[in-house]
């Protein structure tokens, strides 16, 4: 059983209509339960003010027929004429895992998902520490059944994809990819490999199609697309670190290590060709490539960044543009954008493929540089957002060419053509030709197939510039609180 079934057993959703949730360890930290029972069609409503509910639940919850779901996150009274009225439930780790030691599972938040997967296999008490440990490092973790975790992932997402056609929106791809990167991080981790090929080319269907809509999508969770970034951050003190060519995969195993940063993890769509001279530009400024007045190379992003600071209410002196970790913050900065190049560097330099991207990141990680970052930004007041300006993808080289026009980039899975020449059947055989949605159609833009790029022929490389999920989807992270 999946983790979040696990939970729906203990909330009875499945017999109860009206459920009253004492979450006052702070369980929803480690799942967005409410999610689940929206999805489910439950009300959900969150129980921080006695009168204000008694009011709702008098006028509105007493007399429906609906399913509503309430959440008690304190030690707020509840008086007894209401929770007679509800099916009452404690929701924790300890209720969710009751054979297993809760402090253990602390440690392991990001994990819960794939313990919830192996539960089943949990026949007597394992809650001493040293046996939920053992529990977690010798069966959980290993490599027969990440392999079965792995299998059991590919099934939920082909079925998924299978049932939904073409009608999949974006939100939902954004679901698909959480999904796929952290499957990817425990592939890498047990040294497996897994064709997520079915999931890129359902993708890249979107990717021509419905991706063009981005621009006219709102959501109140996160900006859908890069070039709306500064409308949702750019409010009071605000700094954005942007990890160059982070994608879901690699911040999956960054938060790992996160310990005392609790954050709020959303998504948003990076520009396509998801290279960094135009998304990143596109990130920085607020503007769509068509608008830039260099789309590609990046001697125009520290110019953007302070025009749209501007337009966002910030004057020079209040906006900092600044890059790496070692940069001196003024009094007066209100707005700040940190670019930090590690990923990337990390990406381009990759002769192992995931399970090299899977050490190295695990290596920055350690190295905690970014959560000192984060930790000083916080105490000096800024609302921290951690995002990235595009993924990055495993690929095998096809060869090097020599064709259209000069990019300031390292990426090699896309060509932009001026003049619309003849193709040699290489290029025409190995790529896409993208519709060019938020771009100058003077010009023509082929994007390279799933796992190719125009790298040293037989090359294997980490990269981007593509329409793959890891290439085009990015985390937007908020950080909501620092121990």
């Amino acid at each position: 059983m999946t983790f979040e079934g696990l939970v729906a057993d203990v909330l009875s959703m499945e017999y109860e209509k009206r459920l009253l949730i004492f979450d006052t360890d702070g369980f929803r930290k480690a799942f967005d339960y409410a999610k689940m029972l929206v999805s489910s069609s439950y009300n959900v409503v969150l129980y921080d003010d006695i009168e204000a509910f008694r009011l709702r639940f008098e006028r509105e919850i007493k007399v429906s027929d609906e399913n509503w779901a309430v959440i008690v996150s304190n030690d707020s009274y509840v008086p007894y004429d209401i929770r007679k009225r509800f099916y009452e439930v404690q929701l924790s780790l300890n209720t969710v895992f009751p054979k297993l030691d809760e402090s253990v599972l602390r440690q392991h938040i990001a994990d819960l998902d794939i313990i919830g997967f192996t539960y089943g296999e949990v026949f007597t008490d394992k809650r001493s520490v040293k046996d939920t440990e053992r529990f977690i490092k010798d069966t959980v973790f290993s490599t027969a059944n990440v392999k079965k975790y792995l299998e059991f992932c590919r099934l939920v997402l082909a079925e998924r994809l299978s049932s939904s056609g073409e009608s999949i929106s974006y939100s939902e791809w954004i679901d698909i990819a959480r999904i796929k990167a952290s499957a990817e991080v425990y592939a890498a981790r047990a040294r497996l490999s897994v064709d997520w090929g079915f999931v890129d080319n359902a993708f890249a269907t979107f990717a021509l199609g419905d991706y063009s809509k981005l621009s006219s999508q709102t959501s109140s969770a996160a900006p859908t697309i890069l070039p709306k970034v500064f409308d949702s951050v750019a409010k009071g003190k605000a700094a954005l670190i942007v990890m160059d060519g982070m994608s879901l995969f690699d911040f999956n195993i960054l938060a790992r290590h996160f310990d005392g940063i609790e954050y709020e993890q959303q998504c948003s769509y990076a520009l396509i060709p998801s290279t960094t001279n135009i998304s990143r530009q596109c990130l920085l400024t607020g503007k769509y490539p068509i608008q830039l007045e260099d789309p590609f190379t990046l001697n125009k992003e520290e110019k953007g960044f302070y025009e749209s600071a501007a337009e966002h209410g910030y004057s020079k002196q209040q906006a900092l543009y600044a890059r790496g970790y070692d940069f001196q913050l003024s009094p007066f900065t209100k707005l700040l954008t940190v670019v930090i190049n590690d990923v990337d560097e990390i990406v381009h330099g990759q002769p192992q493929g995931r399970l090299g991207m899977y050490n190295d990141i695990t290596l920055l990680a350690k190295s905690g540089r970014l959560q000192s970052l984060i930790r000083s930004l916080y105490a000096s007041g800024f609302t921290v957002y951690l995002t990235a300006d595009h993924g990055n993808t495993p690929c095998r080289g096809i060869g090097t060419i020599r064709t259209g026009v000069e990019v300031e980039t390292k990426a090699k899975r896309m060509l932009i053509l001026k003049d619309f020449a003849n193709l040699s059947d290489m290029i025409s055989e190995n790529t896409i030709e993208y519709p060019g949605y938020y771009l100058d159609k003077n010009y023509k833009y082929l994007v390279c197939k799933t796992g190719i790029s125009f790298d040293n022929k037989g090359s294997d490389v980490m990269t981007h510039g593509g329409i793959t999920l890891d290439e085009v989807i990015v985390p937007f992270i908020k950080i909501k609180a620092v121990d």
